[in-house]
């Protein structure tokens, strides 16, 4: 299975980011799954829990906040309006 590159950010910076073959994004219309080559897409990340999977089947999930997702040129940027409450792998 391809993978792609994704990354966390805040305003503080950057929160985590790494290489995936698929993740679930909570999104203001509900989740969002997103594989390689995704089509581009901006929407609005909702308060939840993203989930990633490794190319190793390995599933780690990143609790977010509200704001914003781009996929573009293979990569998935989530661009949060503050740092995540926790994180657990």
């Amino acid at each position: 299975m391809s993978s792609f590159p994704w990354s966390v950010s805040t305003p503080d910076g950057p929160v985590a980011s790494g290489t995936c073959s698929f993740m679930v994004v909570p999104t203001t219309r509900g989740e969002l799954g997103i594989m390689a080559d995704h089509a581009a897409l901006v929407a609005c990340v909702a308060a939840g829990d993203l989930r990633v999977t490794g190319a190793d089947g390995a599933v780690s999930t990143i609790a977010v906040g509200p704001g914003i997702l781009e996929v573009r040129e293979n990569t998935v940027r989530l661009l949060l309006a503050s740092t995540p409450r926790s994180a657990a792998s």
